[in-house]
């Protein structure tokens, strides 16, 4: 059932943003949606259709006990935040830029974070990636490290020459075309 606020679903508020002629509201915008939980139950849920039982599409009902799942749902709630101010194009956008890919990967049934339930029927929880530690010495440098920035920063520049006698020349162009540090400030 769609999220009610001040009587009004989920629906309503969406066409009142939509609406080119509305008057803005002067206590600012207010979200579509309260919650992530409040996005996927109520909008993601009620819109997206599984094709049927033997349709390769993977879907977990526990959707909020898988972590890639739970990112790429917020990406495309904030996405849909920001988006629904452009009345021309944002749900345009906001469907082929986030919301296909998105869930193309997302009910893959392969791939995605749900293959595992699809398989068995139920939930399953997975295992995260695992990693073995990085040499902290082919991290120590501009294009991987903000410490490693600052202090080349800090340091002459190389020359083109230089870079291209080094013995890693990729990371010496990879930092020269990296933003300068903001020096711990954000943006």
């Amino acid at each position: 059932m769609p999220e009610e606020t001040d009587g009004r679903t989920f629906t309503s508020r969406l066409e009142d943003l939509l609406e080119p002629d509305a008057e803005p509201d002067p206590g600012g915008r207010d979200l579509i949606f309260d919650s992530l939980v409040s996005f996927v139950e109520d909008y993601v849920a009620e819109i997206m259709r599984l094709p049927g039982d033997n349709a390769p599409v993977a879907w977990c009902p526990s959707w909020w006990d898988h972590p890639e799942a739970i990112v790429r749902f917020s990406a495309m709630w904030r996405a849909m935040e920001y988006l629904t101010t452009d009345p021309a194009l944002g749900m345009s956008v906001w469907w082929t830029q986030h919301v296909d890919p998105h869930m193309r990967l997302l009910r893959d049934p392969v791939l995605g974070p749900f293959a595992a339930c699809h398989r068995v029927g139920g939930h399953v929880q997975q295992s995260k990636l695992r990693t073995d530690p990085a040499p902290q010495e082919m991290f120590d440098h501009p294009a991987y490290s903000r410490e490693a920035a600052e202090a080349a920063d800090a340091a002459e520049r190389p020359t083109a020459d230089d870079i291209r006698n080094s013995e890693r020349p990729w990371l010496g162009w990879i930092a020269l075309t990296m933003p300068p540090p903001d020096n711990g400030t954000v943006g």
